[in-house]
């Protein structure tokens, strides 16, 4: 299953970059955006892995009504990092998690601009291509940190900023890519140690942080909320060492 999930996997991407030009549409909330390659390249998945997995449930980003069912589960996100990719900015990916009873089981996402796939199946590992990813050893003083600044949440603004800043007095420096899936992905291969947001949807999280898992990380909620993969949540990923400092220093502010 996870070797035809892969082959879709690129395919999508192919079809993601051929609709760079796509129209531009404003969705509800500040500063969101969906194209016409977002609706296409979730219509060319949905289609494709339900044949892979015959009476999946989808909760996607461009679907409306969206539920989790207790049997296979599919969140996706076609494009995240819509507006990187629309600006031309390459930095975007696709983004799959298959869930069985509530729980992830796979996990891919891709950057179609780099061939860059990664991956984990439960219990196997994480990957990037064929070649094995693990998360760092760096300890939370020396740690780099991916920031999400929960652009369609305002209200988290001041609170993202007051908690970038005291990172960043603390830690080695701070990162912004504008994509949740591969900061999260990047924290997987070792290159960054941790990652925060304070409002972070599901299709974001779901598949990177299960790779994080695979990978030796963590990953949870923070700022008093239990972690779900129904709604949004205030999300935190991290190596082992650094994972309880950032959790910690987050729950103080």
């Amino acid at each position: 299953m996870d070797t035809e999930i892969r082959r879709i996997m690129l395919e999508a991407g192919k079809r993601m970059l051929a609709m760079s030009n796509a129209p531009v549409h404003q969705k509800e909330g500040h500063a969101n955006f969906v194209t016409d390659a977002d609706t296409a390249v979730q219509s060319f998945l949905l289609q494709e892995l339900s044949r892979v997995v015959p009476g999946a449930t989808f909760f996607a980003e461009e679907q409306q009504n969206n539920c989790l069912g207790e049997d296979y589960t599919f969140l996706i996100d076609p494009i995240d990092g819509t507006t990187n990719f629309f600006r031309g900015h390459r930095c975007s990916a696709i983004s799959v998690a298959l869930l069985l009873h509530r729980e992830p089981v796979l996990g891919m996402v891709y950057d179609p601009y780099h061939n860059r796939l990664f991956h984990a199946v439960k219990g196997k590992g994480a990957f990037c291509g064929d070649t094995p990813i693990h998360v760092s050893e760096i300890p939370f003083s020396q740690g780099l940190i991916n920031v999400g600044t929960s652009p369609y949440y305002p209200e988290e603004a001041e609170k993202t900023l007051t908690a970038a800043k005291e990172l960043l007095l603390r830690c080695a420096d701070l990162r912004r890519s504008g994509s949740a899936a591969l900061d999260l992905c990047s924290v997987a291969a070792g290159h960054t140690d941790m990652f925060f947001e304070y409002r972070l949807s599901p299709w974001d999280y779901a598949a990177a942080s299960f790779i994080i898992s695979e990978a030796g990380g963590k990953y949870g909620a923070f700022d008093g909320e239990a972690f779900s993969y129904e709604h949004p949540i205030p999300f935190l990923a991290a190596n082992a060492k650094c994972f309880e400092p950032l959790q910690s220093l987050l729950n103080s502010l």
